[in-house]
């Protein structure tokens, strides 16, 4: 998460990657996410062939059963996994963000999870965002506290994709709160243990991937489950996260023009496809750029990440894509939706799922004015 854990990557043919990508996709989240998405639980047996075909812990070293590849692959798995639907895919997401915290900043008892999180034998989740600490990290209330030997966790925290179905919670937590941000750790707490309590919100997205609230109650852990991570490996890990964010949407806004392009050429009106109209052909057109532009923010992001850039010149361009990728799916989803017309606000389309899916976008990861902010600051504003 640091520029020196920015390690050589393995080379690998990446069309054919993007193709086994695809072909996993099709098989294996396109019969699941819609019966996942009905009954509002999690598959855990897609969590397990995501792993069997090799797209957990893409940039995970070989020796704990990574494939030692780069940002630049994440990205491509996560776009094509995207294409089908972004919410499964996003716990693959979460899977790789939350092991990378255990695999390069943990000890030996650590790297097991990982190698057993990349094998598909133990699902973790991150536990960072707290009610009154969103995007404002640095005011995280959740304490740990020294008792002897082990440590005291209380806190509480929510918006916790996979919180409750997840066998490990990476959960960050204020140690010395006179260090301010300096005074944080990780720590992998067992979900089981006594004093942790999840409860499922209910979301109009990320579903099937649910969100929760997670309690922390007097929650008593040894000191192992404490990591070597605070702070600064939070802010290097999101550009990496802020990437995969990325691509996810990339997928997301792909799907929703091709959706629209083709009920545009099929639908007739007044004795012609609608397309033919100005208004909605100058519309797509419009969108077709948003996706391209978004391709190429993306994947420059990911390459200077894999070239080992200075962590200043990956901020601008990670920033610079996730605040234009995030609000280019709102335009993508919603031009979609209104050429539906009446017919894309029932179920009876995907437009209706695809808008409100993509409203998430802007405002997980860092909000759109925190990216803002971040481009600001990179172009030598003096923004407070």
């Amino acid at each position: 998460m640091s520029d020196s854990s920015r390690r050589p990557v393995n080379q690998v043919d990446r069309e054919a990657f993007r193709d086994m990508c695809r072909a996993f996709a099709h098989k294996e989240i396109g019969p699941r996410w819609a019966r996942a998405d009905a009954t509002k639980t999690f598959p855990r047996d897609f969590y397990v062939a995501a792993a069997r075909a090799g797209l957990i812990g893409i940039t995970a070293s070989e020796d704990i059963g990574g494939s030692g590849l780069g940002a630049y692959e994440e990205a491509i798995a996560m776009e094509e996994m995207s294409k089908v639907n972004p919410n499964l895919a996003v716990s693959v997401l979460v899977q790789n963000v939350a092991g990378s915290i255990l695999y390069e900043h943990g000890g030996p008892a650590h790297r097991e999870l990982a190698r057993r999180m990349i094998a598909g034998e133990h699902m973790v989740a991150i536990t960072i965002t707290e009610p009154e600490a969103g995007n404002d990290i640095q005011n995280v209330r959740t304490r740990a506290t020294r008792d002897g030997s082990s440590w005291i966790v209380d806190g509480l925290k929510s918006f916790i994709t996979l919180g409750g179905v997840a066998d490990t919670l990476v959960t960050l937590a204020q140690t010395d709160p006179e260090q301010g941000r300096h005074g944080m750790r990780f720590f992998a707490i067992p979900r089981e243990t006594s004093g942790v309590q999840a409860s499922q919100i209910d979301t109009y997205v990320n579903r099937p991937a649910p969100t929760y609230r997670v309690a922390f109650n007097q929650v008593r852990v040894a000191e192992g489950t404490c990591l070597d991570a605070g702070f600064a490996a939070i802010m290097a890990g999101f550009n990496r996260e802020r990437i995969m964010v990325c691509a996810r949407w990339l997928g997301h806004m792909q799907s929703a023009l091709q959706w629209a392009l083709d009920y545009a050429r099929t639908r007739q009106q007044f004795g012609r496809a609608i397309g033919a109209n100005q208004s909605i052909a100058f519309s797509l057109a419009q969108a077709h750029a948003d996706v391209e532009a978004s391709r190429t923010l993306t994947y420059k992001a990911a390459e200077r990440w894999d070239a080992g850039a200075p962590l200043d010149e990956v901020i601008l361009d990670v920033s610079t894509a996730k605040l234009f990728v995030t609000q280019a799916v709102t335009r993508v989803t919603q031009t979609a939706l209104h050429i539906g017309g009446g017919w894309g606000l029932t179920s009876e389309l995907p437009v209706m799922r695809m808008a409100m899916d993509a409203l998430v976008a802007p405002v997980t990861v860092g909000s759109v004015e925190i990216q803002q902010r971040a481009v600001a600051r990179q172009l030598g504003l003096p923004v407070d």
